[in-house]
């Protein structure tokens, strides 16, 4: 009998504060709760006799009679909170509020015990996404970003309800309600918020990470036991000491070679950077984020490119890895007068690249899955589904092209798929070129035209129109995976190092006026395309150019971008790059480039846990985002130490002993084996 005046109560004052974005139909915003309950209240055998079933371990019966008692009790007090834990309909939906989470931890954490009837009834907290008519949706079609048709407005209801019976009650309840504004409400993404059943992923993946820490600790106590008894420790035995490693990871030598390139761990430290605040900005879309207008403001104003363009870093690791194949393997092929085993060096690059891959899949099936414990969890964790059938492509390095689900395991190793299948196949070149130099120079060019050609011909025959990664379906897997798509920047660095190492010791001499064009022109190259995008996204564009501006740029940005840093690393090295060298070669990089691989990988997992846990709206400005940004690296930094000496120097200490038994391992050599980009190995983006 409370209940009628309560529902009375309700509309009256949420009267005041009402919408009109509902099909210019005034609505409480508060009456999303009312509705439902009334419609239990008035008709509920006509539900369940209308042919709703139970839905797997739902009970539609114990459903209904739980609701019918939770409405027979208010107000009192035992049941305030069930409808304290509701949204609303949010407040501010034309500044681009779409959420409102209500109290997750409320709801999933409430009993309702009726000791009369000795019952106690358990909650659960849904998502009802409602449509709505939006008069000024964004004029940009983000992805991720699905703001401008719909809200969703987080919802308390019994544990043995099924989404599909909350539905349907919702839409009998609704759609003879304020001339149907309410009507087609959909719920699901359904949590109890207790922890996923320890699955035998979840188990191995735990499991894993103590006994690697249980070895650090065991290891370290060796060595100091050794060290305080002045015995010749073991090498094997110190292979997890985190007092050895940890001295090789966090070494500084000031020490100048021509035989080193030292501007690159600079630009190695500043591109993972780099790649992290890009991530950081394009995970904030499909957050719940009470000012979505003021991002689609900020989104299309020119200072929002480097932030959101900055997956053309990526360009720069392949610069780099071609360059590094050359630069070391034609000092090689130098030392054993051109003979190569391209079976060995295939397996010492997989030990070198997989300890850190396969700790951010440990981390994927164990600590990400464990930590998702908000009401956005299954949001996130639908970007992050590793499991049995997808996981292996990924430790085998050919995601990008078989099995494509393995993508959506570890999204960011697909640049590691294709390192790897260029560093498989660098021997058909590096041999060659060694054997005939510059006659085979053409070669190199014609497989770059080719790579190019054929990104374009993908944009023409698709007709893909998106300056901007994701705008287009299957752009992702037919333009920015495939490795014969990006093999064009690998070839200029290949090319650059070959130049390098028959110039090791050579010095030019350049007059000011090609310093100055040079330096000019690699700077106008990177901000044009940075910045060019900017005009897609201003006034009366969508985001999107033609065909052939889209064919345009992302085809020729890649080779464009990789020209530039040719100028830069040649300017570095030879002595013309004044205080960008000075910068870029600094010692003080050289730890962070050695954690630059490990914090790439890690980076993400931070990011999902981040979006996982979080149980409120969120406010977007420029410096709470530069807080997020903050908070990500600082915690990534912290895992990738844990995952470069847990997992990384341990793993290649023992691949050095495996294929040198006779010899020990000498210092510098694991300290270069901790840097796999020292040995080829830039990693990185989306």
């Amino acid at each position: 009998m409370y209940f009628p005046t309560f529902f009375l109560l309700t509309f009256i004052i949420g009267g005041i504060n009402s919408l009109t974005i509902f099909n210019n139909v005034s609505v409480p915003s508060d009456v999303l709760s009312q509705v439902f309950l009334k419609e239990i209240q008035q008709n509920p055998n006509k539900l369940y006799e209308s042919g709703v079933a139970n839905y797997g371990q739902y009970d539609s019966q114990k459903c209904l009679f739980s609701l019918r008692e939770i409405i027979k009790r208010y107000p009192s007090q035992e049941v305030a909170p069930f409808f304290d834990a509701w949204g609303n309909i949010p407040a501010g939906i034309s500044s681009g509020n779409e959420y409102d989470l209500g109290n997750y931890d409320q709801c999933v954490k409430l009993s309702l015990n009726f000791n009369e009837l000795a019952v106690i009834l358990k909650q659960q907290y849904c998502f009802a996404k409602i449509p709505i008519k939006n008069d000024h949706p964004p004029k940009i079609d983000v992805p991720y970003w699905n703001w401008g048709n719909a809200i969703n407005v987080g919802i308390c209801i019994p544990n043995t309800c099924s989404p599909e019976l909350v539905t349907k009650i919702f839409n009998e309840s609704t759609k003879n309600s304020f001339d149907g504004a309410l009507s087609n409400i959909t719920v699901g993404h359904c949590s109890n918020g207790e922890i996923p059943p320890l699955s035998g992923y979840i188990i191995a993946g735990i499991s894993i990470l103590v006994i690697l820490t249980v070895l650090m600790i065991l290891s370290s106590a060796y060595e100091l036991y050794a060290s305080y008894y002045q015995k010749k420790p073991n090498t094997l035995l110190l292979a997890f000491s985190i007092l050895t490693n940890g001295k090789r990871l966090f070494a500084i030598s000031t020490k100048k070679s021509r035989n080193s390139i030292d501007c690159l761990i600079g630009i190695r430290v500043l591109s993972t950077i780099w790649i992290i605040n890009h991530h950081s900005y394009t995970n904030m879309f499909g957050s719940p984020i009470i000012n979505n207008l003021d991002v689609a403001d900020w989104f299309y104003s020119w200072i929002f490119m480097p932030f959101y363009n900055g997956s053309i870093s990526v360009d720069t690791f392949f610069f780099m890895g071609g360059l590094l194949v050359a630069w070391i393997g034609f000092k090689e092929l130098d030392k054993t007068n051109g003979k190569i085993n391209p079976i060995m060096n295939i397996v010492h690059r997989y030990f070198r690249l997989t300890p850190i891959l396969l700790a951010g899949l440990v981390l994927t099936f164990s600590v990400n899955k464990i930590t998702y414990t908000g009401p956005m969890k299954d949001v996130y964790m639908a970007k992050n589904t590793c499991n049995g059938y997808n996981w292996w492509p990924v430790l085998l390095y050919i995601q990008n092209y078989y099995n494509k689900q393995g993508a959506d395991c570890y999204t960011e190793a697909w640049y590691l798929a294709i390192d790897f299948q260029l560093y498989a196949l660098s021997p058909l070149i590096l041999i060659p070129m060694w054997k005939w130099g510059k006659k085979f120079a053409p070669v190199l060019l014609v497989l770059g035209l080719i790579s190019v050609g054929w990104n374009m011909g993908v944009f023409f025959s698709e007709q893909y129109t998106g300056l901007f990664l994701g705008f287009n379906t299957g752009q992702w897997d037919n333009t920015y995976v495939p490795t014969h798509t990006r093999y064009a920047p690998w070839l200029i660095g290949f090319a650059l190092g070959y130049f390098m190492h028959k110039h090791r010791q050579s010095e030019f001499k350049l007059s000011k006026t090609v310093q100055i064009i040079g330096w000019i022109g690699s700077f106008f190259t990177m901000t044009a395309i940075v910045f060019g995008p900017v005009f897609t996204v201003q006034a009366n564009n969508d985001g999107r150019g033609t065909v052939f501006e889209a064919a345009m740029y992302e085809s020729l940005k890649h080779v464009s971008w990789a020209l530039a840093q040719v100028w830069i690393t040649f300017a570095c090295h030879y002595g013309y790059g004044g205080f960008v060298d000075t910068l870029l070669s600094h010692p003080f990089w050289q730890p962070l480039g050695r954690l630059s691989f490990a914090l790439y990988m890690m980076h993400m997992n931070v990011m999902l846990m981040n979006f996982g846990m979080t149980h409120t709206e969120i406010y977007f400005s420029v410096y709470n985002q530069f807080l997020v940004f903050c908070g990500t690296f600082g915690v990534t930094l912290f895992i990738a130490i844990y995952v470069t000496l847990a997992f990384e120097s341990p793993i290649l200490i023992m691949e050095k002993l495996i294929f040198n038994r006779e010899k020990s391992v000498p210092k510098e050599t694991v300290l270069q084996a901790t840097t796999p980009s020292s040995i080829v190995v830039e990693t990185k983006d989306h």
